[in-house]
């Protein structure tokens, strides 16, 4: 749009150049001479040469060298207005050439980078909130050396990693970060992918927010749910024909999520930072071989029962029938 306008603008500025200077300079070929109007006192030549103006005596030479006195000035005129208007509406024309490349050039960083699209609307009118703090306090009435900061830090870390895994079609990776049942539930989903030959894709994956939003205790388990908001590049593509079945390269999806960790009651946090050191034995310390049993090679715990530490026991986006579960202790 803005471009057009830049060209009208310049085809003004030509269009009049074509009507002034031009037509200024052929001035003595269009005049007819035979009419009243052109300003010319035709009788006064007539009286003098015993012709017509028109002829091509003596006379009609002097009345050319008059109109090409009156032509040179008007030329000037001519002149004189397109340089005004090229004043005028040459650095209009540059402002908006300049502002439609910069727009241009706008549009094309965002094609790049993608477009940010909600995944659904499914909701987004659910608003949970942010407990973080007063569940760290809590928390750490028990377990002194719980940190709400490592936590979620935590948390992002298994969404990046579960996700990866995902479209890897290999969720071994992450088997000491899943509650048993959850992993299974999710092994079954991702070879129900592979036997259909559908391949996911995500790239740019960020995590815009996290924060603890609801605690419970019971007799036998404590948990912890974070909501969590993140961003990616999402597509699905056919296995064999590499066709893209849903999503696009471009666009940035908008996620929500509700992730429920669990563990055992009385478990008492090991250290500051114990709860990011997620591929070590949380009951002896050994480092984990990632395998499907999910048992320490040293000690022989099974780590993901939640017995030890954190796991996660739920997982999935935040729906329109998602409630707030507070706190209950």
């Amino acid at each position: 749009m803005l471009k057009k306008v830049a060209l009208f603008f310049l085809l003004i500025i030509i269009v009049l150049a074509c009507s002034t200077i031009p037509a200024v300079a052929f001035d003595g070929n269009d005049y007819d001479g035979g009419s009243d109007d052109s300003g010319w006192d035709s009788g006064g030549w007539d009286s003098d040469s015993g012709r017509d103006w028109d002829s091509d005596s003596g006379s009609s030479g002097g009345s050319g060298g008059r109109s090409g006195g009156s032509s040179s000035s008007e030329e000037l005129e001519g002149v004189y207005l397109v340089i005004g208007l090229a004043i005028i509406f040459v650095p209009i024309i540059l402002i908006v050439l300049f502002v439609s490349i910069t727009v241009k050039n706008a549009r094309k960083r965002r094609a790049q980078t993608g477009a940010v699209r909600r995944s659904s609307d499914q909701g987004m009118r659910v608003q949970l909130p942010d407990r973080t703090w007063q569940i760290e306090g809590i928390v750490r009435a028990r377990d002194p050396n719980f940190s709400a900061g490592d936590f979620i830090t935590f948390t992002k870390r298994v969404y990046i990693d579960i996700e990866t895994a995902w479209c890897k079609r290999d969720m071994t990776t992450v088997r000491v970060f899943l509650h048993d049942n959850l992993y299974d539930a999710t092994v079954r989903q991702v070879q129900a992918k592979i036997d259909q030959g559908v391949v996911y894709h995500y790239e740019s994956m960020v995590v815009n927010t996290a924060y603890i939003t609801s605690y419970a205790r019971d007799g036998q388990f404590e948990y912890i749910t974070v909501y969590l908001n993140a961003r990616r590049i999402d597509w699905q593509e056919d296995e064999k024909t590499g066709k893209i079945l849903r999503g696009d390269k471009t666009t940035r999806w908008d996620l929500r999520y509700k992730m429920k960790f669990m563990r055992s009651a009385g478990v008492l946090t090991k250290g500051a930072v114990s709860a990011t050191t997620g591929h070590n034995c949380p009951n002896c310390g050994a480092l984990l071989e990632m395998t499907s049993s999910a048992k320490c090679a040293y000690c022989g715990s099974t780590v993901t029962t939640g017995q030890y530490s954190w796991v996660l026991a739920d997982y999935g986006t935040v729906r329109n029938d998602t409630v707030d579960e507070g706190i209950k202790v």
